[in-house]
């Protein structure tokens, strides 16, 4: 069984990209692409939103534990 995702492993995989401004859904999953598969499908379930900084993901992901 693979490893839950956790918010810190998002944050690994996004937080930089933040940087440049808001992002789209598209692009979470763009800068996601080296994430393991699980972490890409928890992506997929966002609704089609601007996010202008890493935390609005957690306001639609709220279950998403945060670490191990």
């Amino acid at each position: 069984m693979p490893d839950e995702v956790t918010r810190t492993e998002i944050a690994d995989h996004l937080a930089a990209l933040f940087a440049n401004g808001a992002l789209t859904k598209h692009d979470l999953l763009i800068g996601a692409a080296t994430a393991r598969a699980e972490v890409r499908e928890v992506l997929r379930q966002l609704p089609d939103r601007s996010y202008t900084e890493l935390r609005q993901i957690w306001e639609d992901l709220p279950r998403l534990p945060v670490g191990p």
